[in-house]
């Protein structure tokens, strides 16, 4: 009971102390000690940001590196798994290449088959998004740390402690993706620097955007929306997005509509911060060039593709504990933290005169 009261108070009422942050740095010179962390275009390429296919186009591509989570080793090898079908690589007009036609006959109902983000199952549904069969998912929720799964603690390899209804994809596959319809991008300067982040949930399309919030240089929120999805919703993804079902019934705003707003005040001259931010931004099908990511600010020890997350460099950087509640993760919070993170780099910099070089994952340990 002493450890319980122990740990309840420093998740929900550890009061940090403030961190030294630059908060009231002039705009032009926030953007000024930016420019060094920009991401090239070779590093997006890599992190697995969208890139525009051809000039003035809304069709985009992107390259996915396979996910650095332990996944159960193969009995055998399926000689019919999508990666050894040539030219399976059509678009199903959803936004992946994660499909593999399956129907022989023109009498039979075309299939395309997925693995599950979550229990690394094969699963069927039909080209219009439809489940070919009644299949539940059984999976672990937690991180993996010491070989043992944060959510029950039970080893790497064991059978899920969670049962969903359903299988669930990300609407990618490792490797090229494309092209991807709806993309957008901004056609001229509006200044200005912003932290964004977005929560997702899984539809029968796989990820798409259910919210997003936009935080201001100095910390001010300036935008927040739900978003409705346009595929139907297999899973709010409640634990994480902290969506609800009812959020998402409410929602009146298209991704289409929040794409407009935010090109109201965002421009190809914008620096946009965020962590991880390629997946906000193929969230948001937004082609932007001027970004800083605290992935890259802040690299793994054990190398790319493997990425601290965002909680634990709050705790570490800023000592603030995110993300601790039952509720699901916050875009504002995790706008804001992922804003202070880049403040505090901004800082030591200046403290020590000298420029941190943002990771770069084409030289160090691919």
């Amino acid at each position: 009971m002493h450890n319980f009261c122990i740990n309840l108070q420093r998740c929900c009422f550890y009061v940090p102390p403030t961190p030294p942050t630059p908060t009231s740095i002039a705009n032009e010179d926030l953007k000024e000690a930016l420019k060094h962390h920009i991401l090239s275009p070779e590093r997006m390429w890599t992190l697995g940001y969208p890139v525009e296919l051809e000039p003035n186009s809304s069709k985009a591509v992107v390259y996915i590196n396979p996910p650095p989570r332990p996944r159960p080793l193969p009995t055998h090898w399926n000689v019919n798994a999508p990666e050894f079908v040539p030219g399976s690589q059509g678009d199903s007009g959803r936004g992946s290449w994660d499909t593999t036609p399956r129907s022989d006959s023109d009498e039979e109902v075309d299939t395309v088959e997925h693995t599950c983000v979550r229990c690394d199952r094969q699963f069927q549904m039909t080209a219009d998004g439809e489940f070919t069969k009644f299949d539940t998912c059984i999976y672990h929720w937690g991180r993996v740390s010491e070989s043992r799964y944060s959510c029950c603690k039970s080893l790497v390899g064991s059978k899920g402690c969670t049962v969903a209804r359903f299988h669930v994809w990300s609407g990618t596959r490792p490797g090229m993706n494309g092209p991807l319809e709806g993309y957008v991008r901004a056609r001229s300067r509006r200044g200005g620097v912003y932290a964004l982040d977005t929560e997702m949930c899984y539809t029968s399309a796989g990820l798409e955007l259910a919210s997003v919030a936009v935080i201001a240089a100095d910390g001010q929120l300036v935008y927040q929306e739900f978003v409705k999805p346009s595929s139907p919703v297999v899973d709010a993804n409640t634990r994480f997005s902290g969506i609800r079902p009812r959020d998402l019934a409410l929602a009146t705003k298209t991704l289409r509509d929040v794409q407009d707003d935010i090109l109201e005040f965002v421009g190809t001259d914008t620096i946009l911060i965020g962590h991880a931010l390629e997946n906000d931004l193929r969230a948001l099908k937004l082609l932007h060039s001027a970004v800083v990511d605290t992935c890259a600010m802040y690299p793994h020890p054990r190398s790319f593709p493997m990425r601290r997350s965002l909680r634990a460099l709050s705790e570490e950087v800023l000592g603030r504990m995110i993300q601790c509640g039952s509720a699901g993760h916050s875009p504002v919070e995790d706008a804001r933290t992922a804003l202070d993170l880049v403040l505090m780099k901004l800082y030591e910099e200046r403290a020590s005169r000298a420029i941190l070089q943002p990771y770069d994952p084409l030289i160090s340990g691919i």
